[in-house]
């Protein structure tokens, strides 16, 4: 099998090579030596309707191509491959999408993961000279509108701007649909970041993608879409003119969401961090035959046939809705496992066909990996039957006979089998069917370890995929840990205090080592330095602190300017030899209270420091307790008695080590102390 993939692949690049000479995307990017898709999968994407858009298409998802979408992805690919055959039927559905009322209705939501399939066909066009110079001017300047409102429907519905998620209720897209949420299942979230990605990859990588979120005009697209008559984008982009008692947001909302956009934090320049957190969710679950163990529910949630050989069983990869859930409680669906995969492929083609694809990367290599695990999975489990259960109860048996031609199959499953598997150097055919089950290895994560979530990631008050969930944590958010690992379910769990106050166990693939930058960590007789904002008056610094060990002497202070020494330091709180945590007050250090530290504990700080009085008090809130007051209007260090501004974190340790992390300053001289996080235990090193 794997020669006639090769053979294929060679007479396609042949061809290509013949057809265009030049296979250069627009700026000069090499053009990705993509194969073609088989010519099975071509002609049956020739033969497949063109999809088309329009809001009155029954299901809510805005196209008749529901069901059989992704057949424009495939022409794409072919063309670009240099199979020729593919040519005429590729420009056809560009030409069909480009007429008014067919093209996009790019509200930002639910329909967002069926408008890939002409949104990612027209990146991939882009990257094709031999299509894009078949089009002319008029037609390449409607694509970039299309493209534009796609990315800015899904960049305003994706982002920390947005007011709908600033507000923490209900998200509306930019026709007031409530149908949506950022942090939903695949199918949404594939098509709504994923269409931050695409817009990435179409307006020629970050800096382009940028310049179109921080030019946004509201009133000025509107007048583009009017003139270019765009009426289905148009309509939407309009709808809260035409509609003002809806919920849809206004035309500053829209420019306020994208302009600074962030999601969980990241910028467009963190493309491929958004692509990561992205594939870890889709990919995120560990390969079975059903649920409950591959028994299901009623019957229903698992395979129909072949479970013993089901390969790569208990490896990281499977697609999330095979093993997810939804209002009604468990769910396992081929059908939405499919609605996450179809768009993946379109926005990982995308990346690599417009040169945005870092090949080789950690980041690269895990998704590599993870989706050839998960797609083998997936099309094991329409060979062999799959009774999907969703909504509380049976959906229809999925398998090739009954649902191959209807969901386009042949050429769907040919872009991960004879294209990216290819790609990525992958050997035809399913992978290795008994690989290591856990391919993530278990990191080592000491007590008072930083680590970041990779993922929006759910934290369970005892370590289990069932415990009681203490919240949400969004993609990037920063914590300490606290003790672990402990198995249970075949996940390795870590117990984290995140510096957002919330503390409970995650599983360790949703976390990572905090970046470097985001601590200081000293080492005896060295001094750490970090420069905060100029403070003049009162104002509240915070941050934690986590002893290595027992009886260091290591401090956290602030100063005028980098400290190298212990006279520059006006403000300090202290890890004493003595295993009491104490504060300098004018000459000699001193506590208000009695708090005796552990090894491995992270202990949260805050300082009320007042320059123009240059006095400050110190609260410490210990792990499972209340904030005890240190320094209470201490005087700053006797050398530092007439410093006029502190613009300066210093660490430093003469015994032993420590961290200081999660920095916070605020203008306020009388703060309320943090509240004591919960659920925690006390580990002491061993």
């Amino acid at each position: 099998m794997y020669l006639s993939h090769f053979a294929n692949n060679l007479r396609t690049r042949w061809t290509g090579l013949l057809g265009s000479l030049a296979l250069l995307a627009p700026g000069g990017i090499s053009a990705a030596d993509l194969p073609s898709p088989s010519q099975a999968a071509v002609n049956a994407a020739i033969a497949c309707q063109f999809i088309s858009y329009d809001r009155d298409f029954s299901g809510g998802a805005h196209t008749n191509g529901a069901w059989f979408g992704g057949a424009s992805i495939v022409l794409a690919v072919a063309s670009h491959a240099g199979n020729t055959a593919a040519d005429a039927r590729l420009l056809a559905q560009i030409r069909h999408t480009l007429t008014p009322g067919n093209e996009p209705t790019a509200n930002g939501g639910y329909p967002a993961q069926h408008e890939r399939h002409v949104t990612a066909m027209f990146v991939i066009v882009k990257n094709t000279p031999r299509i894009w110079s078949q089009l002319t001017a008029t037609e390449k300047a409607r694509i970039d509108l299309i493209e534009k409102a796609t990315f800015i429907a899904d960049a305003f519905t994706t982002s920390d701007n947005n007011p709908f998620v600033k507000a923490n209720g209900t998200e509306y897209s930019i026709d007031g649909d409530d149908n949506l949420n950022r942090d939903w299942n695949p199918n949404y979230r594939e098509g709504m970041i994923g269409g931050v990605i695409a817009g990435v990859a179409y307006f020629g990588g970050p800096t382009g993608a940028q310049a179109v979120l921080s030019n946004y005009s509201h009133s000025a697209f509107l007048a583009e879409l009017q003139a270019n008559n765009l009426p289905n984008i148009y309509e939407t982009f309009n709808w809260k003119t035409a509609n003002p008692t809806s919920k849809a947001p206004t035309g500053s909302q829209i420019e306020t969401g994208v302009k600074s956009y962030k999601y969980y934090g990241s910028t467009v320049a963190d493309y491929m961090k958004i692509y990561d957190a992205l594939m870890k969710d889709t990919y995120s679950q560990k390969v079975n035959a059903g649920l409950n163990d591959g028994a299901g529910i009623n019957g229903a949630g698992k395979i129909v046939t072949g479970a013993a050989t089901l390969p790569n069983k208990g490896a990281t990869g499977m697609l999330k809705e095979f093993d997810s859930s939804d209002a009604n409680g468990k769910r396992s669906s081929f059908v939405y496992a499919f609605d996450g995969y179809r768009p993946h492929m379109s926005n990982q083609l995308s990346l690599i066909v417009s040169g945005l694809w870092p090949a080789g990367s950690t980041i690269a290599n895990t998704a590599v990996t993870r989706m050839n695990i998960g797609n083998t999975d997936m099309w094991y489990k329409a060979e062999k039957g799959y009774i999907g259960y969703a909504k509380g109860k049976a959906q229809a048996t999925v398998d090739y006979p009954s649902y191959s031609a209807s969901r386009g199959f042949v050429y769907n499953r040919s872009l991960w089998d004879d294209v990216l598997k290819v790609y990525h150097g992958l050997s035809s055919g399913n992978p290795d069917p008994d690989p290591d089950p856990d391919p993530d290895p278990v990191p080592t994560y000491p007590a008072g370890t930083r680590v970041t979530t990779d993922i929006a990631a759910s934290l369970r008050a005892t370590p289990s995929a069932t415990g009681t969930l203490v919240g949400t944590l969004p993609l990037g958010s920063l914590g300490s840990v606290m003790a672990g690992p402990t198995n249970a379910g075949g996940i390795e769990w870590w117990q984290v205090y995140f510096d957002n106050g919330l503390t409970g166990w995650i599983n360790f693939e949703d976390i990572a080592p905090a970046p470097a930058s985001e601590y200081l960590k000293t080492e005896a007789g060295i001094w750490q330095n970090r420069p905060i904002a100029a403070q003049t008056g009162s104002f509240t610094i915070s941050f934690n602190m986590c002893p290595a060990a027992a009886n260091i002497d290591a401090l956290t202070g602030v100063s005028n300017s980098t400290a190298s020494s212990f006279g520059g330091v006006a403000a300090v709180v202290r890890f004493a030899s003595n295993g009491v945590i104490d504060s300098r007050n004018g000459n000699a250090y001193a506590a208000a209270n009695v708090l005796n530290y552990q090894a491995g504990v992270t202990y949260r700080v805050q300082m009320a420091v007042n320059v123009a009085t240059r006095t400050y008090s110190a609260t410490v809130t210990p792990p499972g307790g209340s904030a005890v007051t240190i320094a209470n209007n201490y005087a700053f260090r006797t050398e530092q008695a007439s410093v006029g501004s502190l613009a300066n974190l210093a660490v430093f340790s003469q015994i032993g080590s420590h961290t200081t992390s999660g920095i916070q300053i605020q203008g306020a001289s009388t703060p309320t102390p943090p509240a004591a996080p919960t659920g925690l235990r006390i580990v002491e090193n061993e």
